[in-house]
């Protein structure tokens, strides 16, 4: 199937009151994790990419490994710019076939903030494609931004109301609700109230950053409540390591690549397949294709 753009698959999932997983790919071996992994579940998925990694591997590379995983497989897959803060990388991400991008102006006054992220809004309705933005600090490493967890900031809701009128047809809206980046070092405190608040005035879904480390009790709370993409990245990039590491202490004379490679990618499956089922995306693929064919 074609790459779709991220915002009617999120509208489904979002009515259906599941959540789309959102991994952050490594390499090529990573993404393949995540779209099979995802098609053997039937759900649809969003394989996201930062900025690093783009700047890493390129971005024609990173847009045709996607898109012909994507071809190989009967599930609606889109490729997302993950918080990126330099719109001349969102410009080049469009050109090369991304379908969905991040304009995260979050660390910008409220109304610079709106002023650029209108600026991408445009862009990105021209070409097509979804986007993407950002209110409040959400705390954590993610990508070369570091935002203390004690330093993290709560959307204002006044001001998502505000934002969210101005690009009424964003594909998923970023309010930071409690969550951070990278492992929790203590218990997450999740702004539930906030989150209701804002779905209860703005009819955009909504994504749920900072992943990792939340209990399955939380990711469903935070699902019920009209969150609709869900991000995993730190948990991935572990799974990545991981699965090379423990190959290694079992068989430390093993010299050949390949067995490293396949045990990256079983970890790294295993951790999409896990997510998915917690989200209550499985066998809703046909759904999430149809809506993005309206």
């Amino acid at each position: 199937m074609p790459l779709v753009p991220m915002g009617p698959m999120l509208k489904q999932a979002q009515a259906g009151r599941y959540g789309v997983a959102a991994f952050n790919m490594i390499d090529y071996n990573s993404a393949r994790s995540i779209v099979e992994g995802a098609a053997g579940l039937d759900a649809p998925i969003i394989v996201q990419v930062s900025v690093k990694t783009v700047k890493h591997w390129g971005y024609e590379p990173i847009a045709t490994w996607v898109r012909m995983l994507a071809e190989g497989v009967d599930i609606p897959v889109a490729l997302h710019l993950d918080h990126c803060s330099d719109i001349e990388v969102i410009k080049r991400c469009i050109d090369a076939g991304w379908t969905a991008v991040m304009f995260d102006g979050s660390a910008l006054p409220f109304a610079e903030n709106v002023a650029k992220s209108r600026e991408v809004y445009e862009l990105t309705q021209r070409a097509g494609i979804g986007l993407e933005a950002e209110i409040g600090a959400i705390g954590g490493v993610e990508d070369d931004k570091f935002v203390a967890e004690d330093a993290a900031i709560l959307a204002n809701f006044d001001e998502c109301v505000a934002f969210c009128r101005e690009m009424p047809k964003l594909a998923v809206f970023a309010p930071a609700i409690g969550t951070a980046h990278g492992f929790y070092k203590g218990e997450p405190k999740i702004a539930y109230e906030l989150l209701g608040r804002i779905t209860a005035v703005i009819d955009i879904p909504i994504a749920l950053h900072g992943g990792t480390g939340l209990t399955e009790q939380q990711f469903h709370r935070c699902i019920a409540g009209g969150c609709a993409k869900v991000n995993i990245s730190t948990m991935h990039k572990h799974r990545f390591i991981e699965g090379f590491v423990k190959l290694r202490a079992e068989k430390p004379k093993l010299e050949e690549p390949l067995p490293f490679i396949a045990s990256q990618y079983e970890a790294m499956k295993a951790d999409v397949v896990d997510m998915i089922r917690t989200f209550g995306s499985a066998g809703k693929a046909r759904a999430a294709a149809q809506g993005a064919a309206a």
